[in-house]
């Protein structure tokens, strides 16, 4: 029985602080489109980019350190070639509790 509340005890309280620990990381998938395209982040919240645009190395995935909880993030394809985006995302991380 004591090991049992005490067990208990343990699982709210990492419950509690694992909400709190840490900013994400987002791994977004990206389509494998063929030519030259960038890649950017645009960050709703301060109205600015959060990470400027860099060439796309065609991987498939773009991964980014979300720099604050409870905010939107664009991420976006840019095709140097016609001078347009190709592909957007949203993405969001927020605390619930």
């Amino acid at each position: 029985m004591k090991k049992d509340i005490v067990a208990l005890m343990v699982l709210i309280g990492v419950g509690t602080y694992a909400g709190q620990v840490g900013l994400p990381k987002e791994h977004m998938a990206l389509p494998d489109f063929q030519g030259e395209y960038l890649v950017c982040v645009w960050d709703e919240t301060a109205n600015d980019w959060y990470s400027g645009f860099t060439s796309y190395d065609h991987q498939g995935s773009i991964n980014f350190q979300v720099p604050e909880w409870g905010k939107w993030y664009w991420v976006g394809l840019w095709d140097e070639q016609s001078g347009e985006y190709v592909y957007g995302k949203w993405v969001g991380h927020f605390v619930t509790h």
